[in-house]
């Protein structure tokens, strides 16, 4: 393991893991299968490894196939697409992955009375505050590249650390760390010893959840620093939120994410942002929002969904999964569309000169939906609406473009698909938003401002 997190250590971004000759060695997701089995198999009579020793268990890793793509497989690539999407998880930005806890979880106001999050939660959930428990986080990704991917608690009482006491209480970071770290023998016991499989490397990995080890050194070891990111992201509170409270929490949390949403919306300045309102006698609500553009009208319906096991392995369960979380909000989308069409009293002040489009917004990255291998699982009545998957981050960048305006920008996301045909659901944003200018986005900007290390 101290080899693991040492390599790890200077294999951070994403160039160091293609760099010539060295293509795919260093990759995360390759380092927290190998750890996870280091910790899982390895034991005091086996041989210290070496630096060769994590080379040659990370080609073997990438010698494995995918479980489906394998001589004579005849059925859908959809699976092997899902899966592949485990790489594009450690590349998203990691300012806006560490800073959007933040603006969801403090900066947000509710709609509805919280079950759950209200004052004093993050005491509860963390035994700290929100802000000291990021910024444990942060301090642990940020030690590994100069300290071999090693941290010790013990160094906040040194000399050079009391600087920490002027930004931080000490005793609220030690209490942060702690939800980061677990011992060994509790990662190996949570693990267990699982068959080898090709299906295997897809399973929960412990790490995920408390990204440092104690017991293997002096030091706690950090054999993944992405996973330091994911911990203290919406995701990795989700789930630490949903085991000690239940739907509860989800349910909070869906509350302020579509509010976070909408007041991400509201920081372009071409187009107004309507809010959900009701119709009819039965009172039925309409999309969550509605941009209306020079150029466009953008139809959003936000959910606060993420990947599922299933979906993350692309196995048998995947499509049930994902007509669960995201096939409602197609059809809220289409009926929006259709009754804007039909020039329903209620929608009748929605424009009907320019196109439309209708964009269902995910608290996760469901990276690959947008391809024409996934959207026939989802029963589409209204084809002629193009719709596209994106995530809280790529709303987050849609809205700050610089170099073009929101509707010109899903304007040439739709010229895109058309020319490629590549997507039967609708159009990529996320391809057209690579490569453009970007101004700071002034929601994270101002989360990524209140932690003590920024100070």
């Amino acid at each position: 393991m101290p080899r693991i997190a040492e390599f790890a250590s200077t294999r951070q971004e994403s160039e160091t893991w293609f760099r010539p000759g060295q293509r795919g060695i260093g990759t995360p997701w390759a380092l927290a299968e190998i750890a996870r089995v280091s910790i899982a198999y390895g034991n005091e009579h086996r041989q210290d490894a070496n630096s060769p020793d994590v080379v040659a268990c990370n080609l073997a890793y990438n010698d494995l196939d995918d479980p489906e793509l394998v001589e004579g497989y005849q059925g859908p690539l959809a699976g092997f697409f899902l899966r592949m999407s485990e790489q594009l998880e450690y590349q998203l930005p990691a300012l806006h992955e560490m800073s959007r806890s933040v603006s969801l979880l403090a900066h947000t106001t509710p709609t509805r009375l919280p079950k759950v999050i209200r004052p004093g939660w993050d005491r509860e959930l963390f035994g700290t505050d929100l802000i000291s428990f990021i910024a444990a986080g942060e301090m642990l990704h940020t030690a590994t590249r100069p300290n071999s991917g090693r941290f010790n608690p013990k160094w906040l009482d040194q000399p050079n650390f009391e600087f920490v006491a002027d930004y931080i209480n000490p005793d609220h970071l030690r209490a942060g760390l702690d939800n980061y770290v677990a011992d060994a023998a509790t990662i190996a016991a949570s693990n267990g010893r699982p068959n080898p499989s090709p299906w295997r490397r897809l399973d929960f990995n412990p790490l995920l959840g408390r990204p440092a080890v104690r017991g293997l050194h002096d030091d706690l070891l950090i054999p993944v620093p992405a996973l330091t990111i994911r911990r203290l992201s919406p995701l990795g509170i989700y789930y630490a939120g949903i085991e000690k409270w239940g739907t509860d929490f989800a349910d909070d949390l869906g509350d302020l994410f579509e509010n976070y949403i909408g007041n991400n919306l509201r920081i372009q300045e071409h187009g107004s942002v309507e809010a959900s309102f009701t119709y009819n006698i039965a009172n039925k609500e309409s999309v969550d929002y509605i941009v209306t553009l020079p150029e466009i009208v953008v139809l959003v319906e936000v959910k606060s969904v993420r990947p599922t096991a299933a979906v993350r392995a692309g196995n048998e369960a995947a499509r049930g999964a994902l007509v669960r979380m995201l096939g409602r909000g197609i059809e809220q989308l289409e009926r929006a569309d259709e009754l804007i069409e039909q020039g329903h009293p209620a929608f009748a002040h929605i424009p009907t000169d320019r196109p439309r489009v209708g964009v269902l917004v995910t608290m996760e990255s469901f990276h690959v939906l947008n391809s024409g291998f996934h959207a026939p699982m989802f029963k589409r009545v209204r084809p002629q609406l193009p719709i596209t998957i994106a995530s809280a981050g790529e709303i987050e960048h849609w809205v700050t473009v610089n170099d073009a305006t929101p509707g010109q920008v899903i304007l040439d996301a739709l010229s895109r698909a058309i020319d490629h045909e590549d997507t039967a659901l609708g159009f990529h944003l996320k391809k057209s938003l690579e490569g453009r200018k970007h101004r700071r986005n002034p929601i994270i900007n101002a989360s990524w401002e209140s932690g003590p290390w920024q100070q």
